[in-house]
């Protein structure tokens, strides 16, 4: 067995495949008219047939955001507090819908991911190998929410798509 970055990470914190980002840890990024964004914090999602990235991290001014890229999409979302959650019990149905902001939004993916890796800092405690539901909503525009189902929690996040192209170094 060889005896690399690989099998020392194991069941510890996974290890990440070293490739062109958009995103990285530590790195200064303009996401269009969002704001600068720097990421301090990277998880890696497995949903089977792929894989996305998560970045958290803050905009200039302080403003906690995660920012996903999956397959060159991105999307810029918040964590909503509780008293923020959408309304409605369909989220994790496909073709569900909940209310959020006013507005309709309609569930267009359902999945479980893995946790394959993850490195920097986050704002809560992860494990390799934990799995989520995750439910990903389409609303007017370019909004999207996002929800999330694991064992003893739930979570929602609240943004928009941004086109990959905006996402240039600052």
């Amino acid at each position: 067995m060889l005896d690399d970055e690989v099998v020392a990470k194991a069941g510890e914190a996974g290890v990440m495949l070293d490739a062109p980002e958009l995103i990285g840890l530590g790195r200064t990024v303009q996401l269009g008219d969002v704001g600068v964004f720097t990421a301090t914090g990277h998880v890696r999602y497995d949903y089977g047939r792929g894989h996305w990235d998560e970045y958290h991290g803050a905009l200039i001014g302080g403003d906690l955001l995660w920012v996903s890229v999956d397959e060159g999409d991105v999307a810029v979302q918040r964590a909503l507090a509780r008293a923020d959650w959408p309304d409605g019990r369909d989220g994790f149905r496909l073709g569900g819908t909940m209310r959020f902001g006013g507005e309709d939004f309609t569930v267009t993916e359902v999945e479980n991911a893995t946790l394959a890796a993850f490195r920097g800092q986050l704002p809560e405690a992860v494990e390799v190998g934990e799995t989520h539901l995750y439910a990903n909503l389409t609303g007017p525009g370019m909004a999207i929410l996002s929800g999330e189902r694991w064992s003893g929690g739930q979570a929602w996040f609240a943004g928009h798509w941004i086109d990959p192209f905006a996402v240039q170094p600052a």
